[in-house]
């Protein structure tokens, strides 16, 4: 224990002279626009390749509590569900889609990487749960699928699906069967909601179902066994997310997306799109809200015209897959909004316009988890004249 102790604490130390280094030579390069792809690449390559020795320091299984219900086995068909909150909770959000899964055939495992879970919220679980699974935070959402596979021995000779699930979208805001009901596995191995071409073509991960063909695959075994809890975010984005549909497809594995691309940007909706753009320019951007929705409308057309669409649809294209029935939402883009989405601040109308129902719950516990932040993180096109009341 010792060994180790001391072999992590100078990998560590390695990892913030090589970050260090990397963060100086990225300054330095970051003036010259046509070398910053490439610093952006070596900048996670470095990193990844820094904290690669460090997930074989740690075992791959990390369950430290383990429940199962005595009177809820596992069935044919079981749904994965990877969940993470520092402070151990089962928030509302995450338990509307825990019930909105219940509703479903699927049988639910729910793993969590908090370390603990609150005791009203693990009686909450034992109501609805197959299996719960607390570990340790290490290794990401893909360690905690695969701790969860290894522990429970799955497949089974009895499993007919897999669903690989987290919590990093809210919803679902409308019943799950008609997003389910599609799902043919006969016409594809694996089924994802969605597709992206970001890096490379890949099924995003938040929500993926496995059919027999597929979790009995020879890929799918090899692609389990390579997954290590590495400490990397771009290591599991790369070699997981990413990698996972093309290592299941190089074994024979066919895919296939509930929301294609193609199908969210089609004629009908580009033209939409070119209709919002003209109208501000009609306008002359002096409408904030519909300056917004341009400056959005314009950053999708601008990447609808390469014939792959580098963008994370989950995020880029979230009003497109509400109006096409999509029942979730990402948790990043309410949160955070990283990449700037210049209309999210329209989704409260989106959702109860398009999926008939009532956002106001959700709405306002992030307004009330924002707090200050709010205006900034969905853009309100008012932050800048809050309203007063009357």
């Amino acid at each position: 224990m010792a060994a180790r102790n001391l072999a992590q604490h100078a990998m560590r130390a390695l990892i913030r002279r090589i970050l260090a280094a990397d963060a100086l030579v990225g300054r330095a390069l970051g003036v010259s626009s046509p070398l910053r792809g490439f610093t952006r690449e070596a900048s996670v390559q470095i990193r990844i390749a820094a904290a690669w020795p460090l997930g074989f320091l740690h075992s791959t299984h990390q369950v430290v509590e383990r429940y199962d219900a005595p009177t809820r086995p596992i069935r044919q068909d079981v749904a994965l569900f990877v969940h993470f909150d520092a402070e151990g909770r089962v928030l509302p959000a995450t338990r509307d889609f825990l019930l909105g899964l219940a509703r479903t055939d699927l049988s639910i495992v729910f793993v969590t990487n908090s370390g603990f879970i609150l005791d009203e919220d693990k009686a909450f679980l034992r109501d609805y749960c197959s299996a719960i699974l607390i570990r340790r935070n290490i290794g990401y959402d893909f360690g905690a699928w695969r701790d969860a596979l290894d522990t429970l021995g799955l497949p089974r000779a009895e499993t007919r699906a897999i669903y690989l699930v987290n919590d990093s979208v809210y919803g679902p805001f409308t019943d799950l069967a008609p997003l389910l009901a599609p799902i043919d596995f006969a016409k594809a191995d694996i089924w994802g909601v969605t597709e992206s071409w970001q890096h490379r073509y890949h099924l995003q991960s938040f929500f993926l179902a496995c059919g027999g063909k597929a979790i009995r695959s020879r890929a799918w075994r090899q692609f389990w066994g390579s997954v290590r809890p590495i400490p990397c975010k771009d290591w599991v984005i790369r070699h997981c997310e990413i990698g996972f549909t093309r290592a299941l497809a190089q074994g024979g594995i066919t895919t296939a997306a509930l929301f294609p691309n193609e199908t969210l940007l089609d004629h009908t909706e580009l033209e939409r799109l070119e209709q919002v753009v003209a109208a501000d320019d009609l306008a002359e951007g002096q409408d904030a809200r519909l300056r917004a929705e341009a400056v959005h409308a314009g950053r999708i057309l601008h990447y609808a015209q390469r014939e792959r669409v580098p963008l994370n649809p989950s995020i880029d294209l979230w009003r497109q897959l509400l109006q096409a029935g999509y029942p979730f939402l990402k948790r990043e883009l309410l949160l955070r909004n990283p990449t700037k989405v210049a209309d999210v601040f329209e989704w409260e109308e989106v959702v109860s316009r398009s999926l008939h129902a009532n956002p106001q719950p959700l709405a306002d516990a992030i307004r009330q988890s924002l707090g200050e932040r709010l205006g900034e993180v969905w853009n309100d096109p008012d932050r800048e004249q809050p309203k007063t009341a009357a």
